[in-house]
């Protein structure tokens, strides 16, 4: 096991909320940094379109992007908010359960990949579809993103962890936000634009991630190019770690904390190299990045 104490490093500090999904793409940025520059500079043109005001000057790097989905929801487009997840039924007591939406994540990012890759696509529409996909490999890696508890508790679904309370913080009072939080060791959203203290703190992150799961750990999760598969794991992970363990009401445990902050770590490193792997192969000719 790649050294279990990551908060003895960092405390308990900062956020799959904005700070993970930054993580997320600040770990693509340096591998392409290091391996590929002239497909980060063509991702960072892409982005240039939607740069400045129309972004509300938070959203003008690679990494800062990575939130921007979800500042549209602090804005009042919520017309998106069905296309950053999938929840897939967890059922364990065989309840009925709901169809899963066909406007979900692994639909979105088939379709976006198909607006960034699209030789006649104006600059805006490409702009628009990088941020998306950027913040998606995030999501899609979060496993309460991908699953959803059917229960004689939750008989409607617990909506992804939303309503299946807990005992944490004064922040985080229910099981999505401790996941989205990184299990609390990402809490904190860093203010945008990052100041040069924050740049900094971002580049210690990627490189404690990265140095906990190489790429050669990562080896064959990177063999993956399915996002559905990417989602499936996702949910099995839901269901082994997020929902194992732990009752409604309950404070996790010091055992729970511990494998899930390990999880945590993986998927989000996972997200940033798989996220590298994917601009370097649509921004050089057709993805390779399936969709079913």
């Amino acid at each position: 096991m790649k050294l279990p104490l990551i908060a003895t490093l960092f405390g308990i500090c900062s956020a799959w909320w904005c700070t993970g999904h930054m993580l997320v793409a600040h770990i693509a940025q340096l591998q392409l940094s290091n391996t590929n520059p002239t497909i980060l500079s063509k991702a960072q043109s892409i982005l240039g379109p939607l740069n400045g005001d129309l972004t509300h000057n938070i959203a003008n790097t690679f990494t800062e992007t990575a939130c921007w989905p979800d500042d549209l929801k602090t804005y009042g487009f919520n017309e998106a908010n069905s296309l950053h997840f999938i929840d897939k039924p967890y059922n364990p007591q065989g309840l009925s359960t709901n169809p899963i939406p066909s406007d979900n994540i692994i639909w979105a990012i088939s379709n976006f990949n198909t607006t960034l890759i699209k030789s006649v696509t104006a600059p805006l529409e490409k702009s628009i579809a990088l941020r998306f996909l950027i913040h998606f490999f995030g999501d899609v890696h979060q496993p309460l993103h991908d699953a959803t508890l059917f229960s004689y508790s939750f008989p409607k679904s617990d909506i992804g962890g939303n309503s299946f309370k807990i005992v944490y913080d004064s922040n985080i009072n229910e099981l999505h936000a401790l996941w989205d939080s990184a299990i609390g060791m990402l809490e904190t959203d860093l203010q945008r634009p990052l100041s040069d203290t924050d740049w900094a703190y971002m580049d210690q992150l990627a490189q404690w991630y990265t140095g906990n799961y190489t790429r050669s750990d990562l080896e064959m999760e990177l063999k993956s190019k399915s996002v559905t598969t990417w989602a499936l794991d996702a949910y099995t992970l839901a269901v082994d770690y997020a929902y194992y363990g732990i009752q409604v009401g309950q404070t996790p445990s010091p055992e729970y904390i511990a494998a899930a902050r390990q999880v945590v770590m993986k998927q989000i490193t996972l997200a940033g190299y798989r996220l590298a792997d994917y601009l370097i192969s649509a921004l050089t000719s057709v993805a390779q990045v399936e969709f079913y």
